[in-house]
């Protein structure tokens, strides 16, 4: 019998420690599943495909919102003078991928616009993946609620008392960005996500 110190034990003891876990099966809806056991003895199932699909979104969302994220934060005024934009980036902070459905239609077809005005080059995965789902939300609301009335954008173009507020201040900051700017781009974030109705269906 080799010793744990010999070359022949050390490599017995790192192959066990690696490739050797007892397995057990286990019945579920879908049938019949062979799952490991870890150290403990508790099973630990592979994940399915519900858990893979809600992983890929979640990391699809999270690399939209950064690189939107991003974007914006490229120039002092993008969020003043891409209004609509802002309101998709801040709603997708809120309720994720559901944004898109509950952010008014007029004003989701225009920030779908705006961003394909902005960005030139699509090798931006999450950015890419942002615009190819906000086609699709944009499309398949067209066919169930219709054209809009364009009154939720038009508000934005002329943004109620708070929102204007907000955007004034923030420009004031981006002429003096040594005095900085995170306050008025918190108030500015505050303002375009007041106008979301939060009684929206979809939310």
């Amino acid at each position: 019998m080799s010793s744990a110190r010999s070359p022949f034990g050390m490599l017995k003891t790192a192959f066990d420690a690696v490739f050797r876990q007892d397995v057990a099966l286990r019945r579920g809806p879908g049938g019949v599943r062979v799952v490991l056991k870890g150290r403990d003895g508790a099973l630990e199932a592979p994940p399915t495909p519900e858990d893979l699909e809600r992983r890929r979104r979640e990391d699809e969302l999270l690399q939209a919102r950064e690189e939107l994220t991003r974007l914006l934060d490229e120039e002092h005024t993008s969020r003043a003078t891409m209004r609509h934009l802002a309101v998709v980036e801040h709603t997708l902070g809120r309720v994720g991928w559901q944004a898109l459905e509950r952010v008014p239609l007029d004003v989701l077809q225009r920030a779908l616009q705006q961003l394909e005005e902005r960005v030139s080059n699509w090798s931006a995965r999450g950015l890419a993946c942002l615009r190819s789902r906000m086609a699709v939300a944009v499309a398949e609301r067209l066919r169930r609620e219709g054209q809009p009335s364009g009154d939720a954008a038009a508000a934005l173009d002329s943004p109620p008392q708070a929102a204007r507020k907000a955007i004034d201040e923030a420009r004031v900051r981006a002429a003096a960005p040594e005095a900085g700017g995170d306050d008025a781009e918190q108030a500015l974030r505050a303002a375009y996500g007041s106008l979301i109705d939060p009684s929206r269906p979809g939310a």
